[in-house]
């Protein structure tokens, strides 16, 4: 019976890591019904709440207990075996076995090891370094990394990622990073997001479902065209820093586009509902602002309608089939866009979103979130709105390509398991 590890993506919390995980589980239960899987989480106890699966189990991957236990721990467990006391690691936690008897750990982490995020490196290290201490396979699902310009994180990034099995790049241009590290474990082509790969049976909590269901009958009655905005607390808290306001460029759209006949639905791609004071991971207080701001003249405004409440990465698809197009600022909301058909605009910060954008010939509705105007962001919702039938067919045409670019991953998932099994065997 296979056992899988998996670091790096939670189940609350940011829902793009929720679609890798879920896609991640449900295809390599498409192989192996009967595996049992160690997530390895940020939020331990909270999505410890969320699952109710009798093969998955949930440890706890924060900062301090990737210090204070999985690492000294790991360390501790390896010299055991190196002195041939095996029979002792019942001393150390069920964290670090589990971690030691999976056939492989998988990392999840949508992007590592890139300039600029230097305060990320030591957590982009130690999610690596147990499973590479006690000898478990570690594959790097498809991620953005670099470029490599700092010393620190060329130096870290090299001696980390040449010690594991397989490292996918998603997109041209960090495949090229990592190829100017020289890593062999670099997987020969670029591949697609492994959330291309999601179904709706892939899920594994269950929330929000009365809400969504409310919200869902309200959005079928509504005869305006639908327009779908995703806003992003990571660019919301970056602008707040800045002269430009990204909730008040945002709001201003949505009020031309009321304006003009249109309705607007604001969702999101992280929500911890629990928490609203907090921005990490969590776009529900951009929105309340948003919406706020909005209702402040006319609180029974009618033609606006928004999140706020948790909700998986089903529900938010389940969501934006009401709408004509969207705008998002997040990776997998663009991803889910894509993978559904749906016409998509995005406001990025990073090359990952022009790269994927490329792919499906939609690179000019790319925009830097520096760039948001109103204005601006009103013409090119127009003009999508002229060519959306010809967009959908564009996307359709691409979908599989990509889908098939993606599930590499799991082919070479396939024949590692299946080596290890051979090895077993023999």
């Amino acid at each position: 019976m296979k056992t899988i590890s998996i670091i790096a993506a939670t189940v609350s919390g940011n829902r793009g890591a929720e679609a890798m995980l879920t896609t991640a589980i449900g295809r390599i239960r498409n192989r192996y019904p009967e595996a049992n899987f160690n997530i390895y989480s940020y939020y331990p106890g909270r999505d410890g709440e969320l699952i109710d699966d009798p093969r998955i189990r949930v440890f706890s991957a924060t900062p301090l207990y990737l210090v204070s236990v999985l690492l000294p721990c790991s360390l501790l467990l390896t010299l055991l075996k190196a002195l041939h006391l095996k029979s002792l690691a019942k001393l150390v936690p069920e964290s670090i076995r589990s971690l030691d008897g999976s056939d492989v750990l998988i990392d999840l982490a949508g992007v590592s090891f890139i300039d600029g995020r230097e305060k990320f490196l030591p957590y982009n290290v130690l999610t690596l370094a147990p499973a590479i201490l006690l000898d478990t396979p570690v594959v790097k699902f498809s991620q953005a990394c670099g470029p490599f310009n700092n010393p620190l994180n060329r130096f870290l990034a090299r001696h980390t990622l040449s010690r594991i099995d397989k490292i996918f790049a998603r997109g041209l241009k960090t495949h090229q990073h990592l190829q100017s590290l020289s890593l062999e474990t670099v997987h020969p082509d670029p591949v697609a997001d492994v959330a291309f790969l999601h179904q709706a049976q892939d899920r594994i909590s269950d929330e929000g479902r009365q809400q969504l269901a409310d919200l869902g009958n309200r959005l079928k009655s509504e005869t305006r065209k639908l327009i779908g905005i995703c806003p992003s607390s990571v660019l919301a808290a970056i602008s707040d820093r800045q002269e430009s306001s990204y909730h008040n460029q945002i709001a201003a759209l949505c009020h031309q586009l009321m304006a003009q006949g249109y309705a607007v639905l604001l969702y999101p791609n992280a929500t911890r509902e629990g928490e609203m004071s907090k921005l990490r991971n969590n776009d529900l207080p951009v929105i309340r602002r948003i919406a706020d701001r909005l209702k402040g003249d006319n609180p029974t405004l009618e033609s606006l309608y928004h999140v706020d409440f948790d909700i998986n990465t089903p529900g938010i698809k389940q969501l934006m089939g009401h709408c004509r197009l969207v705008m998002v600022s997040r990776f997998h909301a663009m991803i889910a866009a894509l993978a559904t058909g749906q016409p998509v605009i995005v406001l990025g910060w990073s090359h990952k979103y022009r790269e994927v954008m490329d792919f499906f010939g939609l690179g000019d509705l790319v925009f830097d979130f520096s760039q948001l105007n109103s204005e601006l962001m009103l013409n090119t919702i127009r003009n999508t709105l002229d060519q959306e039938s010809s967009i959908r067919q564009q996307i359709k045409q691409h979908q599989e390509s990509a889908r098939a670019s993606a599930y590499q991953q799991f082919d070479y998932l396939y024949n590692l398991l299946g080596r290890a099994n051979s090895c077993k065997q023999s």
